[in-house]
């Protein structure tokens, strides 16, 4: 499922592996293309069963720079394809689990329309309040500044299934991650550069962050 709806035309990681060779030389259907292997694989990587080595390289992101329009740079990080479809594979798994989480408290997770929700239900409260204010706080560089140490205590004392996504969280995320090298500022201004191409490799981090 992952692999069928993995993004095209994306960027590689530092390997330089994209979904578009994953997707051509592996199919189900096929089993002498080695899909079997590709699908052990994954799942000794979703149970934390990788050595320290091999989780460093999978982890590894390839860094470019983009000028926001204030001037400042926003980095993004391109992962491992492999680590991108395990990632995308295990959201998919416990969407239910996470949507039952993080109900009814937030929206942004697993939780179908949750934006045009937050918007409408603000709106009626402000038509039956007209003297309330809604504040609206962004939080500058929120994924980096987390406690990853409160980030695990949380994810192990998830209720439901949650908690089986920890020995693949903490492969990947209890030592730093590296990343290759910084390519030179791009600016977005740039009628030749499109953020569909654009990438970030924490897939897992934005329900890592809301728990």
């Amino acid at each position: 499922m992952a692999l069928t709806r993995s993004p095209r035309l994306s960027s590689g990681g530092p390997s330089g592996m994209v979904f578009e060779l994953l997707h051509d030389c592996f199919t189900p259907e096929d089993p002498a293309s080695g899909f079997d292997l590709l699908f052990e694989l994954c799942t000794h990587i979703a149970q934390g069963r990788v050595s320290p080595s091999m989780a460093y390289l999978l982890g590894a992101s390839r860094l470019l720079a983009l000028e926001k329009p204030s001037g400042s740079v926003r980095p993004i990080a391109v992962g491992e394809v492999l680590y991108q479809l395990v990632a995308r594979t295990l959201g998919f798994q416990f969407r239910e689990a996470l949507a039952d989480h993080f109900s009814p408290l937030q929206f942004g997770v697993a939780k179908r329309g949750g934006c045009e929700t937050i918007i409408h239900g603000l709106r009626a409260t402000l038509d039956l309040h007209p003297n309330w204010v809604v504040l609206q706080v962004d939080i500058q560089n929120a994924f980096n500044t987390i406690s990853r140490e409160a980030l695990f205590r949380e994810l192990r004392a998830a209720t439901g299934s949650l908690d089986q996504l920890f020995p693949f969280v903490r492969s990947f995320y209890a030592r730093r991650s590296p990343s290759t090298f910084l390519i030179a500022l791009v600016r977005m201004r740039s009628p030749s550069f499109h953020l569909s191409q654009v990438h970030v490799r924490e897939i897992l981090w934005v329900v890592l962050f809301s728990l």
